[in-house]
């Protein structure tokens, strides 16, 4: 079974109906070896689930990328090579690289929305002919300067901000 990353697996372990009931207290636990770049082995042990004869689960949350391999080992059901075990795979989570074809009804549509249009490289040599005429702005306009520093309502307006801040910080003592 494949999983994603930190995607949550929930591990299942159901014994036969016609099977002896396992005891009260006695524990299932299953055997994890996780391969990847940092291989690990963990104990895990399931709880019953309430209302059922024979069912026991838990739940992984930390998944990390890599391949999983649960074995049944307690309590003792068959020989070493017969134990119930189970395999899973955790791949990485979706990403730019699962789907590299290119999308053109969304990019058409995109385009429409936009009021633009679509072009692929078999056309772009049109997009210089499709872009419509404007007419020239000039950027380097003769206009008269505007004395922002030598006017007096600034000054007094930047003055009382800084008396503002300056009554603010000492009222808190942070002065």
């Amino acid at each position: 079974t494949a999983y994603r990353k930190d995607e949550p697996i929930r591990l299942t372990a159901r014994f036969p109906d016609d099977a002896p009931p396992i005891a009260v207290d006695a524990p299932v636990k299953v055997t994890l070896e996780r391969g990847g770049p940092n291989r690990e082995t963990v104990n895990l042990q399931l709880t019953k689930v309430e209302g059922t004869r024979g069912t026991y689960q838990t739940l992984l949350t930390r998944t990390p990328i890599g391949d999983y391999r649960f074995e049944l080992t307690t309590p003792i059901t068959g020989t070493g090579t017969n134990r119930p075990r189970a395999e899973a795979r955790v791949l990485p989570p979706p990403g730019e690289r699962d789907r590299l074809s290119m999308d053109r009804a969304a990019l058409t549509k995109a385009a429409l929305e936009s009021r633009g249009k679509f072009y692929t490289l078999a056309d772009a040599d049109k997009l210089l002919d499709d872009l419509p005429e404007f007419s020239r702005v000039p950027l380097n306009r003769p206009v008269p300067p505007l004395p922002l520093w030598n006017q007096f309502t600034l000054f007094a307006f930047l003055t009382g901000l800084l008396t503002v801040e300056w009554l603010l910080r000492r009222s808190a003592k942070l002065l």
